[in-house]
């Protein structure tokens, strides 16, 4: 019980409570808790430890679960690799197979060839006598035959050096415009026949870099192709300009187009756009795939740009020159 005591200050008595003193083994007593409470407590504690060290054996499983599927994938994968590597060295080894045998047809077809084309030509001349109307036509188509049977072996042979590469390049500065005029002065006969104006309006100062022949042979198949595909009274035109990428040829025509859709195909070997019944003289669907794999060889690309009934302009770039 608590005491009360009585103060002197005032008039009448007033009673005032105060605290009994504790030792201090009774307040330590007092704050320490009961032993249900530490039982308590020592319970909750021990579910805690178990809770976790049950966590902790499911993350162990779990992180030895994802490790063995990590390795069992990682080694699916090398073995997929290994496979695919095999069998991109037996195809390039395929590839390398069929180049050198094209290669070397090409050579054996090429000497008969030669020899047909030669005795045609000796025969269309009529130096030994008059072969009649008859005969002479039939030596010209003999002549045709052969020098287009002989322009298709070649672009085999250029199309199996391109693959295997092998076809040798000669680099160096020339004028692009002389070069153009060379290529203008043989694609002039086709033109003339259509009535098909040619252009070429590529500056005289322009150097670039690049294989002189095959830089002729690449005008040669684009303005052949661009003639061949443009209506009579057409226009072929050849301009470059230099840029970032070196210097930019375009070879422009005002023929039938080509779909967009095909507009990346025809630059895959033996593709042909165009069907027979646009009058148009099919060739061997090489003339494009070759020019493109000559481009490439040299450092360039080349692309299209075309509308159906509203021409074609073929682009293809080279370094400039010094």
């Amino acid at each position: 019980m608590s005491s009360v005591a009585y103060t002197l200050h005032s008039a009448f008595p007033v009673p005032v409570r105060t605290e009994p003193k504790l030792s201090p083994n009774h307040r330590e007593s007092k704050n320490r808790p009961s032993q249900a409470e530490t039982e308590a407590r020592r319970g909750s504690a021990t579910v805690l430890v178990a809770a976790e060290t049950c966590s902790g054996k499911e993350l162990t499983i779990m992180n030895q679960e994802f490790e063995r599927r990590v390795q069992e994938r990682t080694g699916q994968l090398r073995e997929a690799n290994t496979g695919l590597a095999k069998q991109n060295e037996e195809l390039a080894r395929e590839s390398r197979m069929k180049s050198d045998l094209l290669a070397r047809m090409s050579h054996e077809f090429r000497t008969p060839l030669n020899a047909i084309v030669g005795f045609a030509d000796l025969l269309a001349e009529q130096g030994e006598g008059s072969l009649g109307d008859a005969y002479a036509d039939y030596v010209r188509h003999v002549s045709d035959g052969a020098q287009h049977l002989l322009a298709l072996v070649n672009d085999i042979l250029d199309l199996s050096r391109i693959e295997a590469g092998r076809m040798d390049l000669r680099c160096g500065d020339f004028s692009a415009a002389d070069a153009i005029v060379e290529v203008l002065s043989v694609i002039e006969p086709l033109a003339k026949s259509k009535n098909i104006k040619l252009h070429n309006d590529v500056p005289g100062t322009l150097i670039t870099y690049a294989d002189r022949t095959r830089f002729k042979q690449i005008l040669f198949n684009l303005l052949s192709n661009a003639v061949k595909f443009t209506p009579v009274d057409g226009s072929v035109q050849v301009n470059a300009e230099q840029d970032c990428e070196g210097v930019r040829f375009c070879v422009i025509d005002t023929g039938i187009g080509i779909p967009p859709e095909q507009q990346e195909a025809i630059f895959e070997e033996f593709v042909q756009v165009t069907s027979p019944a646009n009058g148009v003289k099919e060739g061997t669907g090489l003339g494009l795939a070759i020019t493109k794999g000559i481009v490439e060889l040299q450092g360039g690309r080349i692309w299209v740009e075309s509308a159906l009934g509203e021409g074609s302009r073929f682009f293809f770039t080279f370094p400039a020159g010094d």
